[in-house]
Parts: C-alpha cells; structure tokens; sequence
C-alpha cells in the first residue's frame, strides 16, 4: 500500500509541477472553482472521520457504532463521488471543456457578424449586450437568442437556408459593419452568398449569443468568474482591450492569445479524473469494509481491512485537498 501511495505521488507530483512550468510564457486562466467541489471537499473529509471513528471502535469492540460509521464513510465518499460530477458539469457549462481556446476567435461579437433591432445596433462589451446605450431587457434577450437559435439551427443546413421569420422588421445582420441581405432563405453580402466559411463563423456567432458568450469560450464575467494572466500578472480588460500593468498589450501577444488553448482546463480535467479513477478503488474498499462490518467480520484482534482500507481513503482525501488548494491559490 505505501509503494503504491508513494506512486501516485509521483504521479500528481509531475501533474502539478507540469501545471507550474506550462505557466511560463504563456496565458493562462484563473478558473473559478465550482461550489460543488467545495461540496465535495467536506464530504471526503466528514467520510475519514468516520473511518477513524470505525478504526477506533472496532478496537473497543463498539460493533454497532462500527456498523455506522462504514456507512457513513461510504455514503459520504459515494457524496464525494457525485459531486464531482457535478463539478465538471460546471465547469463545461461554463464553458471550461477538457479542449478549448480561451478567445472566442469565430464567433466573437463584431468581430464577423453584429445584429441590430428595430434599425438600432445591439453592441456588446464585458459580457454585457446594450441597446440604445443601455442593458437590453430580458425580453429583448429572449428575442435575440430565439433569433440567433434559428440562424443556428439554418447555419447547420445542407443548403444553408434559414427560416427567419419578419426579418428586417426586427432583427438585421451586419458582416463587418456591411447590412446583409436576406433573399429567400439565404444571406448575401456585397451581391454574393456567403461562403462555406462564413456560414461556419455565423453557426459559431449564433450559438454563442444562445449560450451567453461573446468575446471568450468561458461564461460569465471577466475578474469575477475567471482571470486570464499572462508571465504571472493578471491581465486587465476593458472596452474589449487587455492590459498588462497599465498598458495595452502588444499586437504579437493579443495575437498569441486568439490562438491559445485553455490549457489550464485542461489539467482541471486532468487532476480530478485521474484522482476520481484512484476514487473508485476507494469506493469499492469501503463497500466491502462496510459490508463485512455488517457481517461482523472484524474484531478486536483482527481489524487489518479497515486498517488498510483507512491508510488509502485518508491519503485521497489528503490528496484532493492538496489538490483544490493548489488549483484555488497557485496564482
């Protein structure tokens, strides 16, 4: 058992130094961690007090108060377990996939495309769309996603036809700064139809705006939901520029950054999935332990199992609390 731990130590050694050296000169985004991973925390740390509790039992000869307890244990690392999952649930929602850039470079807002309502220009800036120089209504949001899910569901055509309903009336569609024209279910600018290409940028537009992102792939707002830092100093963003220790980057880097990664996801992904694999080893030790607690199998004089069992659940809950630690104060 000890070799073993001692392995994979070695193994999250490499991961998180690995984490630290892929920092350097590049960006890099501070993610926020999501609530269920705190939840998740207090359950692997209640389960080893149960286990300790077990341990302390069985060489008191309590066999009821053991029984409880290696319930306990494995009910709350089964609520470990689950949590997890719903933190990467999170996490993708938030747009945080095991494999994603961190700009949102086709389908960026007025980068390609821009809408209007009503003959007015919607802008957007910082995660917020305006519209007449205020926030848009929730109404007027609902519009506007309903409009952009059927672009979405036309960009996704054979023929690249799209069922728009009153166009111009309401919505209009601008290609760089250029009014579209819409002739029977089909877009042109300049006199032409659009090329594969622009339909695959206006797919990417379309279901940005659906799912309330615009400038990165990440969700939310800038500084209270994520941080993108660059040679350790986190960046600045404003009016949909960055700034680095009071000056806006350089073309060459704002350019590195529209092709970037988000690697740091990816090894989100990467310590809790390796560390939830080492879980399920965890998960079935307590089941047997809490079974054979039930059928009465340890005693004063042989209690090895839960022994055992105990030295591998306390070193995963060490393990991951090194681990969520490192991901919330390594910047």
């Amino acid at each position: 058992m000890w070799f073993f731990i001692f392995a994979v130590i070695m193994i999250f050694a490499g991961l998180t130094s690995g984490y630290v050296v892929s920092q350097g000169g590049a960006f890099w985004v501070n993610i926020k961690m999501p609530d269920a991973f705190k939840i998740s925390t207090i359950a692997i740390i209640i389960s080893s007090i149960c286990l300790f509790v077990a341990q302390r039992s069985i060489k008191q000869g309590k066999q009821p108060l053991v029984k409880a307890s290696l319930g306990l244990a494995f009910v709350f690392g089964l609520t470990f377990g689950i949590y997890q999952f719903i933190g990467w649930g999170k996490l993708y929602e938030g747009g945080n996939a095991v494999s994603s850039s961190i700009m949102n470079t086709q389908g960026m807002y007025g980068k390609y495309f821009s809408l209007s309502y009503q003959g007015k220009e919607i802008t957007y800036n910082n995660a917020v769309f305006t519209y007449k120089g205020a926030e848009i209504s929730e109404e007027l949001m609902a519009e506007m996603k309903a409009f952009s899910t059927d672009l979405y569901d036309g960009s996704k055509t054979d023929d690249k036809v799209y069922s728009l309903q009153d166009y111009g009336s309401k919505f209009s569609l601008y290609h760089r700064g250029k009014l579209m024209t819409f002739v029977n279910g089909k877009f042109m600018t300049d006199g032409l139809l659009l090329a594969e290409t622009q339909h695959r940028r206006l797919e990417r537009f379309a279901e940005n705006i659906v799912n309330d992102r615009g400038d990165f792939i990440m969700k939310g707002k800038y500084r209270e939901d994520f941080v993108i830092y660059y040679g350790g100093d986190a960046l600045e963003y404003s009016n949909r520029k960055f700034y680095r220790n009071g000056a806006e980057i350089s073309a060459l880097l704002l350019d590195k950054l529209m092709n970037q990664g988000n690697t740091a996801s990816s090894y989100i992904y990467a310590f809790s999935g390796v560390h939830f694999l080492h879980w399920i080893g965890g998960i079935i030790a307590l089941l047997v332990m809490f079974i054979k607690g039930l059928q009465l199998r340890y005693s004063e004089s042989d209690y090895l199992g839960i022994t055992i069992g105990s030295v591998y659940w306390h070193f995963l809950g060490i393990l991951w609390l090194y681990l969520y630690t490192f991901l919330i104060f390594i910047h």
